[in-house]
């Protein structure tokens, strides 16, 4: 597969990803906003299970970008079977890359652009999280 188709690929797959990840984030700061989680009228438990439900919609967010990798490594035939795009998808996004699972040349580009979108997704999920946190420490220390 040509360099550029796979960049073409693998930039569809990245905005599909960013996608998906700004609506769940959308959607968890709607939540935020709608029911004011963090206000001191709250208990410590609520607070702490509300960071409960923020994480879990970001590994869900994760998950589905995953999901969406494997799919597409496995429709192109880059990887057979169920377990070996889900696996790849998983190291690679993650930027962990054991190696021990490796694409062919034709679809090498594809990979890294797999791991560029969980760089980038990470990225996001830590400056939503980062933002909540400050948000938090803030109006505990009022």
């Amino acid at each position: 597969m040509l360099v550029l188709i796979q960049i073409g690929i693998g930039s569809a797959l990245l905005l599909a990803c960013a996608m998906v990840h700004i609506l769940i984030i959308a959607k968890m700061i709607r939540h935020l906003k709608a029911g004011n989680h963090f206000a001191p009228d709250k208990t410590r438990i609520h607070q702490i299970m509300t960071v409960c439900f923020l994480f879990l919609g970001a590994i869900l967010s994760h998950t589905l970008h995953i999901y969406i990798s494997a799919l597409s490594l496995w429709m192109l035939g880059a990887l057979p079977g169920y377990e070996k795009p889900i696996y790849f998808a998983l190291v690679t996004y993650t930027t962990l890359g054991y190696g021990d699972l490796v694409l062919t040349e034709q679809f090498r580009i594809l990979g890294a652009m797999i791991s560029v979108t969980g760089i980038l997704m990470f990225g996001m999920t830590t400056a939503f999280l980062v933002s909540i946190f400050a948000r938090v420490l803030a109006d505990d220390a009022r």
